[in-house]
């Protein structure tokens, strides 16, 4: 089975409320879980920034339905590719709000601006958002 991931950012079409992420999430949770879709979801700054990975035609069928989602609006296609291994094979859909301080700690930078953050640098490895990421999934196993 080929496995392939996802992550991009897009702000939200209407503030949601913590109910209505909380309801949300557990609908997204019980679907990954069918699709065995893995991955992170993040708030900052009232924008969404999400990392997902699974078998490749389900990821494109996923994406594509979020990008329709009408609770996204402006959404950014940060990263995708082709995987050897899932990264986030533990969380059908992890969820953290980020507030800005710990974003500066984790990629150094003392203007928080998404945009430059995130589409500044584009190497995989190293990519801004896979560091937030990682950071976060640090503090669920620690």
């Amino acid at each position: 089975m080929s496995l392939k991931f996802v992550s991009y950012m897009s702000s939200q079409s209407r503030v949601m409320s913590s109910k209505n992420i909380e309801d949300f999430l557990f609908q997204v949770r019980e679907k990954n879980k069918q699709l065995t879709i893995t991955g992170v979801l993040l708030l900052i700054q009232g924008k969404f920034v999400q990392y997902i990975e699974g078998p490749a035609q389900e990821i494109d069928k996923v994406y594509e339905s979020i990008s329709k989602d009408s609770r996204h609006k402006d959404m950014i296609l940060l990263d995708s590719g082709d995987l050897t291994e899932r990264q986030f094979k533990d969380w059908s859909m992890a969820y953290k709000k980020v507030h800005d301080h710990h974003i500066k700690k984790i990629v150094g930078k003392e203007n928080l601006n998404l945009e430059d953050i995130f589409l500044g640098n584009t190497s995989s490895k190293n990519h801004p958002v896979l560091k937030v990421l990682y950071d976060f999934v640090k503090t669920l196993s620690s």
